[in-house]
């Protein structure tokens, strides 16, 4: 047996303890290390959302001063939405005018503003406008694909000022996906099938590789594809359905050895949509026979456009208190929309489809359905090959200035833009006959009906402070626009340029009670700038919004309820084609004073049913009033002969939307109903559509997911579970359906 003296003993405890706690310690530094390249990826990750974030981090959502919704990553997969009409309307104050059942062109308004192709909302991506031409032309044709977004965000009221051109409703960002701050590749697919052929791939590539004595370079390739054969039925058969495809590449590059923090991003993109979509729509009674009929009419019906996008992004702090986000931005939008318009007559599509066995409205019909081939000139269909280039261009400049005041947070916003855009009308007619159940081109010259180019440059600035005094939380800001617009109608030989400049302040107040509860009140100035060539009679759209409201917040109950008040002293419409107008296209109308009021509600909480497994449920609710403050013959197709009292077109007094879910940590799966009251086709009467009413809508989407591994998740969902079918709009010719049941499956991997 071996002996050791007490002193090698105690020297080899000691030998062994140093070198326990050396390892101990090393390791505890190596976590550290750890820990903190994991808080610096965390924060970098989180300064480049809010690079591209127009909410940001620093304001949080509890003590906002006016109305804001946001829509994270996690509820837009939840039911793997395509159309952005599905995605908000969980939102309280959002109005929705469905026309071809899949959101190809969404018709979205907030608080009373129309929804006439979104024209009058400031929409963004990554707080850049994306309409095809923000000021000239705002409707919007163009719309991304929700699959590649991350979050959306709703601005009403006062934290709408800083996002312009249009404030009387609002504005809605979305952010696309950033790029991923892991050293490893990030893989991610989807794919997807449903009813009607429908069709859905998406996959994006991601990686950040550090650049040993440059710094960081990030980037990330994201490709989807979505189609479907549609869900119309053409007599005598052919394509009713659409493809769209949308390539995005983003490159980030952050200095290592530069004084300041930074941030350089390119962003480029791709898009395009080839859709068999008409304004053909049906008569009343032919719809009740047959919701998904197409008249034989429609058959060569196509929109074709591409959409091409180029931004270079740049964000420097200073110092912890100031920085400074700047963004070029480059957009060009090319559409063919060849379509039927109308008959080779001075009788409109929707005097014959709302009357169609009124006289002569019914052999118009005949020949619509085929069953009678044309016999005169006037029976002559005219299609419209309407050809559209737009471009949008600009360079916009944001400070973000965060630092204390007598003893207060006082966050100080303030930006400046510069921006120019354009559209380049095309349209031409030809004639075609109906021949044995065939469209036959008619050896006729064909027509130019429309060969114009508007413009408009905008110079726009906002300043915008908020105060946190702890108990009151105040923000005062004001946006300035100077607008010069310019139209050339080249057959005419016309021309006439505008300018103007108007000033929009707003102020919010946010009063907490206590932790949980806490009162908000704003005011803001609304305005929507004329169109360019517009004569001087037409006005600008103007009006003053309040809001009114309480925020309660604790643990897992959130719930708002907020009333709203616009006192417009001028609202305009536009004619368009997609709004039925047959006047002359993109005139301007006024409809002097009005007021818009109502009340948003939204509610959400989660109850834990058994370990693991809760019951989430969300609830958003609107109601809506509106009032023509005085009498007057338009005509403009929505307004006709209105007398004071008269409520707005499209405007659903009552609305509501709840999801009831049940989740537990490795699936979900959950229900959507959403309640729409009937809205009325036209404000008066002697006009087209007077008298007439939507249907009322009660939609249920039902979604559900399983996540088999970290790698592998699998999807269901059903979109209208219940098959219902209403009509959605009379708008642009003939009543509409929204999409019937469509069930989709598909599945997630990740690398």
């Amino acid at each position: 047996m071996l002996k050791f003296p007490l002193t090698q003993v105690a020297l080899l405890c000691s030998i062994y303890l140093t070198q326990m706690t050396l390892t101990a310690q090393a390791a505890e530094l190596e976590s550290k290390k750890v820990q903190e390249q994991q808080k610096l990826a965390n924060n970098q990750q989180e300064k480049q959302l809010e690079v591209i974030s127009i909410f940001g981090q620093r304001n949080q959502l509890a003590t906002t001063t006016g109305s804001a919704f946001v829509l994270g990553e996690e509820t837009l997969e939840q039911f793997e939405f395509d159309d952005i009409h599905r995605v908000l309307q969980s939102v309280p104050g959002v109005y929705i005018r469905e026309e071809d059942g899949y959101g190809l062109r969404p018709n979205i308004g907030l608080r009373g503003a129309t929804t006439e192709r979104s024209s009058k909302v400031a929409i963004m991506e990554d707080g850049i406008l994306i309409a095809p031409a923000p000021y000239a032309a705002p409707a919007a044709y163009y719309f991304p694909l929700m699959s590649r977004m991350s979050q959306v965000e709703v601005f009403k009221g006062p934290s709408a000022i800083k996002y312009g051109p249009n404030t009387v409703g609002g504005a809605i960002n979305m952010l696309s996906r950033p790029i991923s701050r892991a050293q490893e590749p990030l893989v991610k697919i989807d794919l997807a099938l449903g009813q009607d052929n429908y069709q859905k791939a998406h996959g994006y590539f991601s990686q950040t590789a550090t650049l040993a004595g440059y710094g960081e370079l990030g980037f990330l390739i994201e490709g989807l594809t979505i189609n479907s054969d549609g869900f119309k039925a053409l007599d005598g058969g052919g394509d009713t359905g659409f493809k769209k495809n949308e390539v995005i590449f983003k490159v980030n590059f952050v200095p290592k050895n530069s004084q300041y923090y930074q941030i350089w991003q390119f962003k480029g993109g791709y898009s395009d949509e080839v859709s068999n979509e008409t304004y053909l729509g049906l008569t009343d009674e032919d719809f009740t026979e047959n919701t998904e009929r197409r008249y034989i009419a429609s058959k060569n019906d196509k929109m074709d456009w591409e959409h091409y996008q180029f931004e270079l992004s740049h964000y420097i702090e200073l110092d912890d208190q100031t920085s400074f986000y700047t963004q070029a931005y480059h957009r060009e939008f090319d559409r063919d929309w060849d379509r039927l318009d109308s008959f080779n007559s001075s009788r409109s599509m929707q005097t014959i489809l709302t009357s169609p066995e009124t006289g002569i409205n019914a052999l118009f019909m005949e020949i619509l359905k085929g069953e009678r081939d044309s016999a005169t000139s006037e029976e002559n269909l005219l299609f419209t090959l309407n050809d559209r280039r737009y471009y949008s261009q600009g360079l916009e400049t944001k400070l973000l200035w965060d630092s204390k005041l007598m003893g207060a947070d006082l966050v100080l916003d303030a930006g400046l833009r510069f921006h120019r855009d354009e559209v380049e009308r095309n349209h031409r007619a030809d004639q075609y006959f109906m021949q044995r159940d065939e469209l036959v081109f008619a050896d006729e010259q064909q027509q130019t009906t429309t060969q114009n180019k508007d413009s408009a440059t905008a110079l726009a600035s906002y300043v915008n402070a908020n105060v946190d005094l702890g108990q009151f939380n105040i923000t005062a800001g004001v946006r300035v626009e100077y607008i010069k617009g310019e139209s050339h109608d080249y057959l005419t030989g016309k021309k006439l340029t505008s300018s103007g400049t108007v000033v929009m302040p707003g102020l919010g107040v946010f009063y907490k009670i206590d932790e949980s509860l806490g009162l908000l009140l704003g005011v803001n100035k609304g305005y929507v700038p004329n169109s360019p060539g517009q004569g001087d009679s037409v006005n600008p759209e103007e009006s003053w919004n309040y809001e009114f409201g309480v925020r309660y917040s604790q643990q897992a109950l959130r719930a708002e309820v907020i009333g709203f008040y616009n006192d417009y002293s001028n609202l305009k419409g536009t004619c368009t084609f997609s709004s039925g107008c047959d006047q002359t296209l993109d005139e301007e109308f006024n409809a002097g004073e009005v007021n818009v009021y109502g009340l948003e509600a939204s509610f959400t909480t989660e109850f834990e049913l058994t370990k693991g497994l809760t019951l989430p449920i969300n609830v958003a609710y609107t109601h809506t009033e509106s009032e023509f403050q005085n009498s007057f013959q338009s005509n403009f197709s929505q307004w006709g002969r209105v007398k004071s009292g008269d409520a707005l077109p499209y405007l659903p007094e009552n609305q509501i939307s709840i999801e009831v879910a049940l989740q537990h940590e490795n699936w979900r799966a959950a229900l959507l109903l959403k309640h729409v009251e009937a809205m009325q086709e036209a404000a008066g009467d002697n006009t087209e559509l007077s008298g007439l009413w939507t249907d009322e809508l009660q939609q249920l989407d039902f979604s559900s997911w399983y996540l088999f591994s970290d790698n592998f998740k699998a999807y269901l969902k059903i979109d209208n579970l219940t098959d219902e079918t209403v009509i959605v709009s009379r708008r642009p010719f003939g009543a509409r359906p929204g999409k019937p049941r469509q069930a989709t499956t598909g599945i997630k991997f990740t690398f």
